[in-house]
């Protein structure tokens, strides 16, 4: 499903998403395998 969305990850990486009980609410549980170090603002920029 992610490449479907972002079709330039398709193959990169895998993600998991569910609902929960909640009106207007989700979860995203989302894991990389980086090949390089990259701090939390280098992904969230790259992303």
């Amino acid at each position: 499903a992610v490449g479907k969305v972002l079709p330039q990850l398709n193959g990169k990486l895998t993600g998991m998403s569910f609902r929960v009980p909640t009106v207007d609410v989700s979860v995203v549980d989302l894991t990389v395998r980086l090949e390089k170090k990259a701090t939390y603002e280098q992904i969230k920029a790259a992303i």
